[in-house]
């Protein structure tokens, strides 16, 4: 075996050159320890999500100690060869050349710096691991938070849902009551146009002979009607069960009442029969005067233009009794 020569000079010269090969070595290590450090600060980006920061360092950093540690394992080997074979060639006299103990032992302390920095850097990749996994959690506590604000929305969007079938079937049922007001208004409408027919037959028919005269208090009549329909248009019908002889009065003096015979039958009553002075119920329907002891039509529209003491009204016929829609203040009038 080949033991270190100090006194020869080649030797000394061939362990001056690898003295400096392991200097050389060592440096190269040394920077790309230092470029794996400033690479990674460099590239580090914070205004990146963390966890893709942090992972892309950690797998960085741990590729490139894999590489120096992979080159620390060879340099070890080759110093390791050195130490038992020795360099150069000789004789069995001793003769030869080699690396001294000195330069042996700087390089070997070189080398534990290098795998203490190692160490150091083993210890900052568990760092970054530990940082990894703190920001993991707090990523998963940040969508488990925005996950229940997003049920906390699902549930005020099946609220409000509800509230708008609501208003729907809300809206549903005021179009039917317009639908019904329609109808109401369309009477009072036609009632309007006989009224004008009325007065144009009365402009026609000039002169102050009783016929006018007629038709001229006629028309006031049903003006006032006319007057007091519109006032009192608003009001709903109610259906009524009149017993057989009963009579359907206004309420007062100065109310009117309307009415629609649904079933059964009934008559006009009327006091005043006097010829010249007679009046009664006015049929809104065709625009008639029914007189006292005249049928009531099915579904014709009926005023009662006068209440109280006035005496009009109508009186059930069918011994089943009637059902009559009335609107406005009335009053029934059991038989004597």
């Amino acid at each position: 075996m080949r033991f270190f020569n100090l006194s020869n000079p080649k030797s000394n010269k061939k362990k001056k050159r690898f003295g400096r090969a392991a200097v050389f070595t060592s440096a190269l290590v040394s920077a790309a320890l230092l470029s794996s450090v400033v690479f990674a600060a460099v590239t580090y980006d914070s205004s990146k999500d963390p966890v893709v920061a942090y992972s892309a360092m950690t797998q960085y950093v741990t590729g490139q100690l894999e590489g120096i540690r992979n080159t620390l394992s060879s340099l070890e080997s080759r110093l390791a060869v050195v130490e038992l074979t020795g360099g150069g060639s000789g004789s069995g006299t001793g003769t030869g050349s080699g690396i001294s103990g000195e330069g042996a032992a700087q390089l070997l302390s070189r080398l534990t710096e290098l795998e203490n920095g190692l160490n150091e850097l083993k210890k900052e990749n568990q760092t970054l691991k530990t940082d990894l996994d703190n920001a993991k959690k707090e990523l998963n506590s940040l969508i488990s938070s925005l996950q229940t604000e997003i049920d906390t929305l699902k549930n005020e969007i099946t609220d409000i849902s509800g509230d708008i079938s609501s208003l729907q079937s809300s809206l549903s049922s005021a179009k039917s009551d317009i639908s019904t007001l329609k109808t109401d208004f369309k009477q009072i409408s036609d009632i309007s146009t006989k009224l004008n027919t009325v007065t144009y037959k009365v402009n026609v028919l000039t002169g102050d002979n009783g016929d006018i005269a007629k038709l001229k208090k006629e028309l006031a009549d049903i003006t006032a009607t006319y007057d007091d329909v519109l006032e009192k248009a608003g009001r709903l019908y109610n259906a009524v069960l009149v017993p057989y002889g009963a009579t359907v009065i206004a309420e007062n003096a100065s109310d009117t009442a309307m009415l629609i015979l649904r079933s059964g039958s009934a008559v006009a009553v009327s006091p005043f029969n006097t010829p010249g002075t007679a009046q009664g119920l006015n049929d809104l329907s065709d625009g008639s005067e029914l007189y006292d002891g005249a049928n009531i039509p099915l579904f014709h529209n009926i005023m009662i233009p006068r209440g109280g003491d006035d005496g009009r009204g109508v009186r059930v016929t069918s011994i089943g009794g009637a059902y009559i829609m009335i609107g406005g203040n009335y009053t029934i009038v059991e038989p004597q």
